[in-house]
């Protein structure tokens, strides 16, 4: 059982996100704007809402930019730590994270975003609260928010995990789950333990969890947008804020 607020996160942002060239021939993904703003900065508003007070971001591709970007982020947000976890050779999701930990204190949990993540909370429910309450009420060491592929708002449908009656997540090597992995977890740092910084996927972490029955899924109650590619964004735009990009 865990209880108390989490307050550190580490966002994903080093990737070359090529599905979404051009904008991002000289552009992290993260950073391309949605409703007028960097995706990023969406991201973030929501982890400060949520009582969040220190924040890792890892960069490569473009790192010209992502330097740019921090002290706007601060500026907006004084009161939080921000961390630019600089990586001088790709070191894909795994290794990204291994190096992020050097910045995070690694007794505590903290949430894990994918930079390109877009989610809205339902009426009746804060999304990163009722993950947090997922997190609080189990003795998971990875709860994954998901989203069912029957109420994908646009963009492709993946059926990545599959939830059980007790919470538990479990993998769809066929991609025939019932829910879309949404790029948003909660995590302890334990589960770390035993990888280098080394060039590998997180999702070795994820099935570890998996396997050790450590892995929890989470029903996502709002919406999310899947935004991979220029028309995912413009579809988004249009949607969500009447704009064209």
């Amino acid at each position: 059982m865990n209880n108390k607020k989490i307050e550190q996160a580490f966002i994903l942002a080093a990737g070359f996100a090529k599905r979404m060239r051009p904008l991002t021939d000289y552009l992290p993904k993260p950073l391309v704007l949605l409703g007028g703003r960097p995706v990023l900065s969406h991201i973030i508003e929501e982890l400060v809402d949520a009582g969040v007070k220190r924040i890792v971001i890892n960069g490569h591709h473009c790192i010209n930019k992502m330097h740019d970007y921090m002290p706007i982020i601060q500026s907006e947000f004084p009161n939080i730590d921000f961390i630019l976890s600089i990586e001088n050779e790709i070191l894909e999701t795994g290794g990204g994270t291994v190096m992020a930990l050097r910045h995070l204190d690694t007794d505590k949990p903290f949430y894990m975003v994918n930079g390109d993540a877009y989610w809205v909370s339902s009426p009746d429910e804060n999304t990163l609260g009722a993950l947090q309450n997922e997190w609080n009420t189990t003795d998971n060491d990875m709860v994954l928010l998901l989203q069912s592929t029957n109420r994908m708002a646009f963009g492709s449908r993946v059926g990545d995990y599959d939830i059980n009656d007790m919470g538990k997540a479990t993998r769809s090597l066929t991609k025939s789950g019932t829910h879309m992995f949404m790029g948003l977890r909660i995590l302890h740092p334990r589960l770390m333990e035993g990888y280098d910084l080394t060039n590998f996927s997180f999702l070795e972490v994820m099935d570890k969890a998996q396997s050790m029955g450590k892995l929890g899924g989470y029903d996502h109650k709002g919406d999310w947008y899947h935004i991979s590619t220029p028309e995912d964004l413009d579809a988004a735009n249009k949607t969500l804020f009447k704009q064209a990009i």
